[in-house]
């Protein structure tokens, strides 16, 4: 084994580590684990340097733990990558401590092939189980291209495992002049840093959707704001469009709840209404917080089946008016009912934009709030099927049966 090439994998590993504990700066949850990853790996592959000061079978040893914990880390990072979080770490814990201890006991043997078997056995496992975990979670192309190097390192692992009768044999102080050592350099230096720009490339991916989400999404609720509702409308087809409907909806009498209770009474009660929108949104729609206590849904074309867009989107928009009442009323009590008015509009034959439904649809919201709030009015496009306008639901609202 080259000793002067030998430098070059911890001092990769560094350098790959400080990049993440940097990238972890933008609140990143998984670059934490990744910067330990690749700090404990840095410092598994420099164990060949405290030669004089440690025996080789006390460097073998730790070189194992650190390893255990770099790919306990590694597991780790694609859990938090991919929203896991917790998912089987006593298990992942038990696979590394279950490993070292295996390798030490090849050590004690002084069983070179016992000792690199369990190291590698423990590493392919502590990827494995958090990647199949991961399992029809990979939706970007960086996702992806993360799973298939973590994948690629697993089998470096078990090929390794495989060939290990004739990589290596005799005692551990045979390492350094096996094919073993060699194979393990190279493979850890072409496959290491290949997975470790991966990993970097997913940190920074998760840093640009979080800007990305604060630049399109309301924080308060969760949902699109008015840029995300243009970005998200943009991204669909002029045949989808043409049958849409939209929904207006506005919080009645929303400064006398801050009034009463505080702005940040104000602020659950806003967040309570985009609960009860995100609940009742049927496939391919998506809602926006326009700003205040303004929300507006949009329904595609099919969305709601058959039997006229914005008739459906009415019996949708009443099925968001009850339970915002109830979400309300569990969060104020029944002293202090708190309601909203909805107003329902279609996309016209010929309208190529949004637009004109969005004002219709404002329209019939004003109508809504005149009529006496806590209800919903359908405002039919111009040249479409059915009555002009229709008022419906009006009353107080109640469970649901």
């Amino acid at each position: 084994m080259n000793d002067r090439f030998a430098f070059i994998l911890p001092v990769m590993q560094v350098a790959f580590g400080v990049a993440a504990v940097l990238a972890g700066r933008w609140r990143v949850s998984s670059a934490g684990w990744w910067a330990g990853g690749f700090l404990c790996s840095a410092s598994g592959f420099a164990m060949p340097a405290l030669a004089l000061l440690m025996p080789v079978e006390g460097r073998a040893i730790a070189a194992t733990a650190v390893f255990a914990a770099a790919f306990f880390c590694f597991g780790q990072a694609l859990c938090e990558h991919f929203g896991l979080r917790r998912n089987h770490m006593a298990l992942r814990a038990a696979i590394a401590v279950g490993s070292t201890a295996a390798s030490a006991w090849g050590v004690a043997a002084d069983s070179l092939r016992l000792h690199l078997v369990a190291s590698d056995v423990g590493c392919a496992l502590l990827l494995a189980v958090p990647l199949l975990l991961a399992r029809g979670r990979t939706r970007r192309s960086g996702d992806r291209a993360l799973v298939a190097m973590s994948w690629v390192v697993v089998t470096d692992c078990t090929l390794r495992v495989i060939a290990i009768r004739w990589l290596a044999s005799g005692g551990i102080a045979n390492f350094p002049v096996t094919a073993y050592a060699f194979w393990y350099q190279v493979t850890g230096s072409l496959i290491g840093v290949a997975f470790a720009m991966a990993a970097l490339a997913s940190v920074m991916i998760g840093v640009l959707m979080r800007y990305r989400d604060w630049a399109i999404c309301d924080p308060l609720t969760g949902l699109l704001n008015r840029r995300g509702f243009d970005e998200a409308l943009a991204g669909r087809s002029s045949h989808e469009r043409a049958g849409a409907a939209v929904i207006v909806c506005d919080i009645d009498h929303f400064k006398a709840v801050n009034d009463r209770f505080g702005h940040h009474r104000g602020d659950e009660v806003i967040a309570q209404m985009a609960a009860a929108v995100d609940a009742h949104l049927p496939a391919r729609a998506f809602a926006a917080r326009f700003g205040g206590e303004e929300f507006v849904i949009y329904l595609p074309q099919g969305a709601l089946g058959s039997g006229g867009a914005a008739n459906a989107a009415a019996d949708l928009a009443e099925s968001v008016r009850r339970d915002f009442a109830l979400r309300a009323q569990r969060l104020l009590g029944r002293d202090f009912p708190v309601t909203a008015s909805f107003g329902v509009s279609g996309v016209g034959v010929g309208e190529t934009t949004l637009d004109p439904a969005l004002r219709r649809a404002d329209q019939a919201l004003y109508q809504a709030k005149s009529a006496g709030r806590n209800c919903c009015v359908v405002k039919a496009a111009p040249a479409a099927s059915g009555p002009a306008a229709r008022a419906g639901y009006a009353g107080t609202a109640t469970a649901p049966a």
